[in-house]
């Protein structure tokens, strides 16, 4: 069994020109030009099909990309600097699968360059290019030598307690898998490692099974995000009833955003894996399909799981909103109760304040306004007592 070797051409991938940096992750759209393509065999598009107007210089960033090829017998990984000479190199002989990653914004030329090698649909290239996709799986078998498929989903994560989401493209082809994700260089982190165990599944088993790897390894990537929110959730329960209610409910507002954003990339997601599961596809076999749909499940688990989250942000944010109605309600029907009482006062106070001369009765006695502070007072108990009989108050 061979060893795990780390190779490194030495050779450079930067386009000529001034070195320019690596634009935020959250719009990583190159939205380049891939300027010639040349008909690949069995598809007769021509280059023209994909002309768009051509994109400033400094829309080039630089991307990492790494091939692996193993097989039962070892496993080589190299840094590609020089995709062209990289090409021109033999394949080890011990290859059994060659895995092409691009991570990052991939330049136009590099796109070209593994186009024309591997037969790559200008139509699916493009789809590529223009992010977002929405998740789907297309292929390409019916006019070519070559077939593979297409398959385009989201990968969500949590990182510094924001969510984040990619786009990742993945091309399944015989004998390689082609994928790119826009950034996050860890993503394939663990099934790299599973891949130096000479005696692992995945080293022993072929495209179909480093695919399912990589569709799994997606799936698994939303849970600790998804049971980050769920523990969030309990607190916040918690909370709602206290002090700090209003901040909250600012806070659940936060999470009912990014369930929104996961029920966006999920549920597109089950249905591809639903697709993939049913389809005859010639690249997976029926061993592999197994394993697929076990990631199905993981899928529409999610999906479930973020409808009950959904519902429970809807629910605490009506028992933060029923709560600050009857708050209202209490301070309401205190004003009333006020302004009730008030009403028979003002208008003895507006009788007896009457400026009539000497025809108001009690006016030449001495003790008339303690009477009448009597009978307001009077007036006010017996309100308040039919209130309480009434159980207003």
């Amino acid at each position: 069994m061979g060893d795990f070797v780390n190779s490194d051409n030495g050779l450079g991938i930067d386009p000529p020109g001034p070195e320019v940096g690596r634009p935020d992750v959250e719009s990583m759209d190159h939205g380049g030009q891939l300027e010639s393509y040349e008909e690949s065999a069995g598809y007769p598009e021509a280059a023209g099909a994909m002309d768009r107007p051509p994109a400033p210089d400094d829309s080039l960033s630089p991307a990492i990309v790494t091939c692996i090829d193993y097989g039962p017998d070892g496993i080589e990984r190299t840094e590609i600097h020089d995709v062209h000479a990289f090409f021109e190199l033999p394949t080890p002989s011990f290859g059994v699968v060659r895995w092409l990653n691009v991570v990052g914004d991939p330049p136009h030329f590099l796109l070209q360059a593994i186009g024309e090698r591997y037969h790559l649909h200008p139509l699916a290239i493009e789809d590529l290019i223009h992010i977002p996709q929405r998740p789907k799986v297309d292929e390409y078998a019916e006019f070519s030598e070559y077939p593979y498929l297409f398959i385009t989903t989201r990968s969500v994560d949590a990182a510094d307690g924001q969510l984040r989401s990619q786009q990742v493209s993945m091309f399944v082809g015989q004998g390689q898998v082609i994928s790119f994700h826009q950034f996050d260089p860890d993503l394939w982190h663990s099934i790299e490692t599973r891949l130096e165990d000479a005696g692992s599944r995945l080293r022993q088993s072929g495209t179909d099974f480093l695919f399912y790897c990589l569709l799994d390894r997606i799936v698994d990537e939303i849970f600790p995000a998804l049971q980050d929110v769920g523990e969030r959730l309990d607190l916040l329960d918690r909370l709602m009833n206290t002090d700090q209610g209003e901040q909250a409910a600012d806070e659940v507002h936060e999470i009912k955003r990014a369930l929104l954003v996961m029920r966006r990339e999920v549920w597109p997601m089950r249905d591809l894996l639903h697709t993939i599961c049913t389809a005859r596809l010639p690249m997976i076999t029926d061993e592999t399909k197994t394993y697929l749909r076990d990631v199905h499940d993981h899928c529409r688990h999610l999906a479930d799981t973020i409808e009950i989250y959904r519902e429970a942000t809807a629910g605490l944010l009506a028992v933060y909103q029923q709560e600050l109605n009857q708050k209202m309600n209490e301070v309401m029907k205190v004003l009333t109760i006020i302004a009730t009482i008030f009403i028979p006062l003002s208008f003895l106070t507006g009788l007896f304040g009457m400026n009539f001369n000497k025809s108001l009765p009690g006016m030449d006695d001495s003790n008339s306004f303690m009477w009448f502070i009597i009978g307001c007072a009077a007036v006010v108990i017996i309100m308040l007592g039919v209130f309480r009989w009434r159980k207003w108050i």
